[in-house]
């Protein structure tokens, strides 16, 4: 399944189009988060990131 809506980078408005904004011709991007699976190889990685940067509490 592929996502049909996209968000502007710049002015951060929605649209169908998949080619760049149609208001201010800005880069369109995937605005929902990647699907989660419990399979998912690089888990440890992505949790070791979010506890250097401070988003979880060591």
């Amino acid at each position: 399944m592929q996502w049909i809506l996209r968000r502007c980078s710049a002015c951060g408005r929605y649209t169908l189009r998949k080619d760049r904004c149609p208001s201010c011709g800005g880069k369109l991007v995937v605005p929902h988060p990647p699907r989660f699976s419990p399979d998912n190889r690089y888990l440890r990685y992505r949790y070791e990131l979010k506890k250097k940067l401070g988003m979880i509490p060591s």
